[in-house]
């Protein structure tokens, strides 16, 4: 059974190492080390006969759009994370009209049933004695109207878990102190989300969050999906379920990321791939 290539879960690979990708493609082969244990090394084909998609997740797929005459015989899944801006939790994005121009090509050159819109995670903070978040439900009405016109029928959520290492990031930070909503809050918020996206087809997903399940209209996501992708194309792939972490809802991928050697250069305040 030929493999789920994921290209990363764990960094930028299309904004920030296409290049040594592509370099990968041509050996045909990459090695992944084992994030729990440095030491484990293994070799993983990238052969176009042994992998039956490449999965991708990006903030910005400009440099790929450039290229992506290397990867025409591969299949290929997009995740597209399209936040509103917020230049304090992530200060270095792109601007949004640049996100949706480039996921214009994108379902130009690919089509719309190979892209999952993120909107995540969702980060909630108190910054100068208020409790404030990333979400605004304008902006995400106006992003939802623009993905749903391109043909686009997912989109994908979740809230930032706070990781030890991000709560002490925060502390080295001014006037911050990331929070977990109450309930109320939270599903307020959420409920109304899912009223805008059931206005104009969308379905929102939870990414490995099943405390968003609580909400009608939000079911699991499953970032790689074994039976989606069994639709999509004639290779067989996995459908068992396989997480990566708690609530995780993915089937069988290899992860050829890394958060050292390729480690992300956002620096996104809530970001667990950081260090």
């Amino acid at each position: 059974m030929k493999q789920v290539i994921s290209a990363s879960r764990r960094t930028d690979i299309p904004a920030f190492y296409l290049p040594w990708f592509i370099d990968r493609i041509k050996e045909k082969i990459v090695a992944v080390s084992n994030p729990f244990n440095r030491n484990q090394i293994r070799q993983v084909s990238l052969a176009a006969a042994d992998v039956a998609w490449i999965v991708f997740w990006s903030r910005n797929y400009h440099i790929f759009l450039k290229h992506r005459a290397y990867f025409e015989s591969y299949r290929l899944f997009f995740h597209f994370t399209i936040n509103p801006p917020h230049k304090f939790l992530e200060p270095d994005m792109i601007r949004p009209d640049q996100a949706f121009s480039q996921l214009e090509k994108l379902v130009k050159y690919y089509g719309p049933e190979v892209i999952s819109w993120r909107y995540d995670p969702l980060v909630f903070f108190r910054h100068k004695d208020q409790i404030e978040t990333n979400h605004d439900i304008d902006l995400f009405q106006q992003f939802i109207r623009f993905a749903s016109g391109l043909g686009l029928r997912t989109c994908t959520i979740s809230v930032a878990f706070l990781y030890p290492k991000v709560l002490k990031r925060a502390e080295k930070q001014k006037n911050l102190t990331f929070v977990t909503p109450d309930t109320d809050m939270r599903n307020k918020l959420l409920t109304e989300m899912t009223d805008v996206a059931s206005l104009y087809g969308i379905q929102l997903n939870s990414c490995s969050n099943n405390a968003l399940l609580e909400i009608s209209g939000i079911r699991q996501g499953r970032c790689i999906d074994g039976t989606l992708l069994n639709r999509l194309g004639p290779d067989r792939v996995s459908e068992k379920s396989l997480p990566t972490r708690t609530d995780c809802g993915c089937t069988a991928s290899v992860d050829i990321g890394d958060y050292v050697n390729t480690a992300c250069r956002y620096h996104c305040l809530y970001c667990y791939a950081r260090k």
